[in-house]
């Protein structure tokens, strides 16, 4: 049943998947000449909480650290604010109160730096909790020529069940740390 639910949270989010042109440059030339190939990672601490069975308000809101290293040893440290479920209306179904630590791994190709992989992307996620549980969710963001794609494990803490798609925003909410080779 976790694969069947796995399988299908990863092909809609990609069925779904909706470009994404805004152009962002980091002015720091060391960490764009000759990197284009970063591994990143995002660590975050929030909560999810609402009801919503397709009309309601559900929202996770997260704080977290963004970091990147690239392949010629560039790294990138970039605190950041996620959030999920900004309408009220949408293929989201969920009650409960969740306090949540999770993990993300950030595959990302064609990218000169690690800023695009701040934005909007499509998730398709899934949480459930009595006392203790766990929450997952998939994210894809396509943009020219970029195209990433976000994988999150969260452990939690609060009681409720939600699942669905929605949108989830990356974004800065500090000057990024680079530190060249």
């Amino acid at each position: 049943m976790k694969k069947l639910i796995l399988f299908l949270a990863i092909g809609l989010t990609g069925a779904f998947a909706q470009a994404n042109t805004d152009a962002v440059t980091l002015d720091n030339d060391a960490s764009i000449m000759g990197n284009r190939l970063w591994g990143c990672g995002m660590t975050f601490k929030g909560t999810s909480k609402g009801i919503k069975v397709i009309v309601g308000h559900f929202k996770t809101v997260a704080y977290g650290t963004l970091h990147c290293k690239s392949i010629k040893g560039t790294r990138y440290t970039q605190d950041v604010m996620v959030t999920i479920g900004h309408h009220w209306i949408g293929a989201t179904a969920g009650i409960g109160y969740f306090k949540l630590k999770g993990a993300s791994s950030e595959i990302s190709l064609f990218n000169s730096n690690p800023d695009v992989i701040l934005g909007k992307y499509l998730v398709a996620q899934g949480e459930a909790a009595i006392i203790g549980g766990v929450g997952a969710f998939t994210a894809v963001k396509v943009g020219l020529p970029q195209l990433a794609m976000n994988i999150s494990l969260q452990l939690l803490k609060g009681i409720g069940v939600q699942v669905g798609v929605d949108k989830l925003y990356i974004e800065a909410i500090s000057e990024p740390e680079v530190e060249p080779i």
